[in-house]
């Protein structure tokens, strides 16, 4: 009887405390990256997170993941072989002097592709930490042109799909810039000929920059001419389905002679409106 008592309170304590933790189990989530923010660009993605790593321990960089299908269940395990970081190399960090964050520009995408992205830290010994958080993004083309005042002949359309100069007047165009009453004015280049392309225009209002407002919900009808003013950006949805949107930086001239300054990003994928 003696011995069984001893048993079973030996067999309690054992319950109770559980199995002992190992070295590899207290520091797998100590240094993992946090608060992982993805900024999509042209076949792009500039990344930056938090390195909250105190300075006992020394790292030897950073592996950064991105794949076509989340791997957050993997986050405090090991990847799977099959899945390998998209550097060859520990990314050892930025130059900037700020240790509290890193960015990275991972560049060589494909545009139109929704990838998943993580980043886990690289110990001096090889091993890795638990994944950050896991960001999705969808790289797409962007970029800036100059547009002039419509049926000048050069620059006076743009195309969004194929990122280029158009007539005005021409079966590729997505918009015309003219002056009415001393505004300047975007337009459908339907207005034009009704057998061209129709494109919808909404104003997003004043904004600091291109990227702002990367997630839009509409609740207010679109016009088929708005008029512009310089920092401003405005959604424009193309006659294939498409959004587009600018940003207009500047203008020159007068009259006819007046030219636009415009930035631009451009969604290659049917109805989203994610920039």
């Amino acid at each position: 009887m003696k011995k069984l008592s001893i048993l079973i309170l030996v067999s309690a304590i054992l319950l109770q405390c559980g199995p002992p933790k190992t070295v590899e189990e207290v520091i797998y989530r100590v240094c993992a990256p946090e608060n992982l923010t993805a900024r999509a660009g042209d076949r792009s993605v500039f990344l930056k997170w938090e390195t909250p790593c105190p300075d006992s321990i020394r790292v030897a960089g950073y592996n950064i993941y991105i794949s076509d299908i989340p791997l957050d269940k993997y986050r405090y395990k090991e990847l799977p072989t099959r899945y390998t970081s998209f550097n060859s190399a520990p990314y050892p960090g930025d130059a900037d002097p700020e240790r509290n964050f890193e960015t990275m520009e991972i560049t060589g995408l494909e545009n139109g592709v929704k990838y998943y992205v993580s980043i886990r830290t690289v110990y001096t010994d090889g091993i890795l930490s638990a994944a950050s958080n896991e960001v999705e993004v969808i790289t797409r083309p962007e970029g800036q042109f100059d547009l002039a005042y419509r049926y000048t002949g050069q620059n006076d359309g743009f195309s969004f799909a194929e990122g280029i100069a158009v007539p005005s007047d021409g079966d590729k165009n997505d918009l015309y810039f003219f002056v009415a009453d001393g505004m300047d004015f975007l337009a459908s280049p339907h207005r034009l000929n009704g057998f061209i392309r129709q494109s919808a225009f909404y104003s997003l209002g004043a904004t600091t920059d291109i990227y702002q407002y990367q997630t839009i919900n509409l609740d207010i009808e679109p016009v088929d001419r708005i008029p512009i003013q310089t920092g401003e950006s405005y959604l424009i949805k193309t006659a294939d389905g498409n959004y587009a949107k600018i940003r207009v930086e500047g203008a020159d001239g007068l009259n006819k002679q007046r030219v636009l300054h415009v930035r631009y990003i451009y969604q290659t994928i049917r109805d989203l409106m994610r920039f």
